[in-house]
C-alpha cells in the first residue's frame, strides 16, 4: 500500500533517474571516444576535420570531409579495401550523432541540420525476394529519388555496380543529375571513369579519392578531396600473384585515351603528394618559428623586467642615500640648536661656527683668500705649536697644535682641531689677527650692523626662510631680545611657511602677529630666546 500510495512520485523519480543515466551515458561515452561537440548552424552543410569512425576507433585513420559549401555533389573513386565506403559510413553516423546531441569523434566539426539522411550501402541482394546486388540498389535509390530534397543527405555506395559496365556508369549518371539538380547533398563512391568526368564537368561537384601507396600498393586510408582516385586494379592483380603476362595483356586492350588518362592521373597524384608534403613541412617550419617567436618574446619580456627592477632599486639606493644625508644634515643642525639652546651667548656663537666650518670643510667647494700666500714650497715639516699657517684647500687660516707626525699635522681652525696633511698647509711669515679677536670684530660687527627688523617681500619661500635662518643666528650672537619679520599680508602663504619654521626653531621663545601699530597681519614679532 505505500509503495502504492507513492507510485506517481516513483514513476517520477524513475524517470528522472533514467534521463540522468542517459546524460552520464553520453558523457562516458565522449570520454571513451575522445569526441568533441559539434558546432550546429544553418542547414544542410558540413565541415568535419579529423573525423572518425565511431566503431573502429583506436584503428580509424581521421579524414577530413566537408559538403554543402563550395559544391554540395561529391565522387569518391579509388580501389577496393581503400576506405572509400569507410568514409561515406563516417559522414552519415557523425551527422546522425550530432543530430542526436552527442558529442562526435573528430579534432573540429561544424555542421548545419539535416532534415533527412539516405543511404544505400553494401550488398543486399535476397534469394528469397529474387532481389539481385543490382536490384537491391535500384529499389533503394527508387525510394531516395521520391523523398530528397535540398535539406536532405544522400550517401551512395558503388553506384551503378551489379550491372553492364556501360548501362551502369549511364544509369549513376542520371541518378547524380537528379539529385544535383534538386540541390541534395550527396556523396557518391564508384569505379566509372564516366563519373569522375562528370564531377569534374559538372558546377557544383567534386572528385576525391583514398589515397594509395604506388610503392607499397597498400591503401592509406586518407580522403583527398578535388582529386579523382585511380583503381590500380593492375598493379593490385601483379602483386597478389597474377602472371605477369596476363597483366600485360590486359594492359593491351585500355584504349588510347584510357592509358592517357591514367598516365595523368598519376601525374597529378604525384605533384598533389608532394604538394601536401612541402605543406607539412611549411607548416612544421612556421610551428618552429612561432615557438622561437614566442621564446625570445618571453626573454625580451623577462629583460625588460629585469630592467625595471634594477632601475627601480637604483632609484631606491638613491633615495635611501639622499635621505641619509639628509639625516646627517638635520643632526647637525639639532645638534647646533641644542648647543645654542644650552649655553651661553658666547658658547653658542662657538658652536654655531664650529658647525659652519665642519660642513663647509665637508661639503663647500675650494675658495682661496685673495690675502693668501700663492707661492708653494717644500712641506713645512718643523712646524711647531702655536705657529699660524694658512689652509689653500679651505681658504682659511690655522694655528698649529702639535709638532707634525709623518705626514699630518694637527691644526685648530677657529673651534675646530683636525688633522691635515702637510701637503695641504702653508707656512706664513705673519699671522692675520688671531681667533678671539677676529671672532670679538665679528660680534661687534653683529651688534652694530644688525637691524631688528628683517623685510621679506618679495622673496620665495624657500629664499625667506634661509634667510629668517641667518638672521635668526645673527640676532642671537647680537643679543636682540625682539625681531620683526616683514612678511607682508598677500595670500598668507609666506606667513604661514614661516610660522610653521618658528614653531620649531630654539632661538624662538614666542612669535605673534603685529599689533594695529606695528603693521597687522603683514608682520611677526619675535621674541628671541637668549
Amino acid at each position: 500500500r505505500g509503495v502504492a500510495a507513492a507510485a506517481e512520485e516513483i514513476a517520477t523519480t524513475l524517470e528522472s533517474l533514467g534521463r540522468l543515466d542517459f546524460v552520464l551515458a553520453k558523457g562516458r561515452l565522449a570520454l571513451d571516444m575522445n569526441a568533441v561537440p559539434p558546432t550546429l548552424s544553418g542547414r544542410a552543410w558540413l565541415d568535419i576535420r579529423g573525423a572518425r569512425h565511431p566503431l573502429i576507433l583506436g584503428r580509424a585513420v581521421p579524414i577530413d570531409i566537408r559538403l554543402g559549401t563550395d559544391f554540395h555533389t561529391l565522387v569518391i573513386t579509388g580501389p577496393n579495401t581503400g576506405g572509400k565506403t569507410v568514409t561515406i559510413k563516417t559522414a552519415g553516423l557523425l551527422v546522425l550523432m550530432a543530430q542526436a546531441g552527442l558529442h562526435v569523434p573528430a579534432e573540429a566539426c561544424s555542421m548545419g541540420v539535416f532534415r533527412q539522411v539516405f543511404a544505400d550501402i553494401g550488398d543486399e541482394q535476397s534469394i528469397e525476394d529474387s532481389l539481385s546486388t543490382f536490384s537491391s540498389h535500384i529499389r533503394n535509390i527508387t525510394g531516395i529519388l521520391q523523398k530528397a530534397d535540398q535539406e536532405s543527405l544522400v550517401l551512395l555506395d558503388e553506384l551503378g555496380a551489379g550491372t553492364d559496365p556501360t548501362e551502369g556508369a549511364a544509369l549513376g549518371r542520371a541518378i547524380l543529375e537528379a539529385l544535383h539538380a534538386r540541390g541534395t547533398r550527396t556523396v557518391a563512391t564508384t569505379h566509372f571513369a564516366e563519373l569522375k568526368e562528370f564531377a569534374s564537368a559538372l558546377p557544383g561537384a567534386a572528385n576525391a579519392s583514398v589515397a594509395f601507396d604506388a610503392r607499397t600498393l597498400e591503401p592509406t586510408y586518407r580522403l583527398v578531396i578535388g582529386r579523382p582516385g585511380r583503381s590500380y586494379a593492375f598493379a593490385i592483380a601483379e602483386r597478389l600473384g597474377l602472371p605477369p603476362e596476363v597483366v600485360a595483356r590486359a594492359r593491351g586492350f585500355l584504349k588510347p585515351e584510357q592509358i592517357r588518362i591514367e598516365a595523368l592521373l598519376g601525374e597529378l597524384e604525384k605533384a598533389q603528394d608532394d604538394a601536401v608534403r612541402k605543406r607539412e613541412e611549411a607548416r612544421a617550419l612556421r610551428a618552429e618559428a612561432y615557438a622561437l617567436k614566442k621564446k625570445y618574446e618571453e626573454e625580451w619580456e623577462a629583460w625588460q623586467t629585469r630592467k625595471a627592477r634594477l632601475w627601480e632599486r637604483t632609484v631606491e639606493e638613491a633615495e635611501s642615500e639622499l635621505r641619509r644625508v639628509r639625516r646627517e644634515a638635520e643632526a647637525i643642525i639639532r645638534s647646533l640648536r641644542e648647543q645654542t639652546a644650552a649655553e651661553s651667548a658666547r658658547v653658542r656663537e662657538r658652536a654655531i661656527q664650529e658647525a659652519r666650518e665642519r660642513l663647509r670643510l665637508l661639503q663647500a667647494p675650494r675658495v682661496l683668500d685673495a690675502g693668501a700666500p700663492e707661492t708653494k714650497g717644500d712641506m713645512p715639516r718643523d712646524l711647531q705649536p702655536g705657529e699660524t699657517v694658512y689652509l689653500p684647500r679651505y681658504g682659511q687660516y690655522g694655528s698649529v697644535v702639535q709638532p707634525a707626525r709623518g705626514e699630518e699635522v694637527l691644526v685648530q681652525v677657529g673651534a675646530l682641531k683636525v688633522n691635515l696633511p702637510l701637503t695641504d698647509v702653508q707656512r706664513v711669515p705673519q699671522a692675520p689677527a688671531t681667533g678671539k679677536t677676529a671672532a670679538a670684530a665679528l660680534a661687534l660687527q653683529k651688534v652694530a650692523g644688525i637691524k631688528n627688523e628683517l623685510d621679506l617681500r618679495g622673496r620665495r619661500v624657500e629664499e625667506a626662510v634661509t634667510e629668517v635662518d641667518k638672521y635668526l643666528d645673527d640676532a642671537v650672537v647680537a643679543g636682540l631680545t625682539q625681531v620683526y619679520l616683514i612678511h607682508g599680508k598677500g595670500t598668507g602663504a609666506l606667513r604661514s611657511a614661516l610660522h610653521e619654521m618658528l614653531r620649531e626653531d630654539p632661538r624662538v621663545k614666542e612669535f605673534r602677529l603685529g599689533d594695529y601699530g606695528e603693521g597687522g597681519s603683514g608682520v611677526t614679532v619675535i621674541t628671541v630666546n637668549i
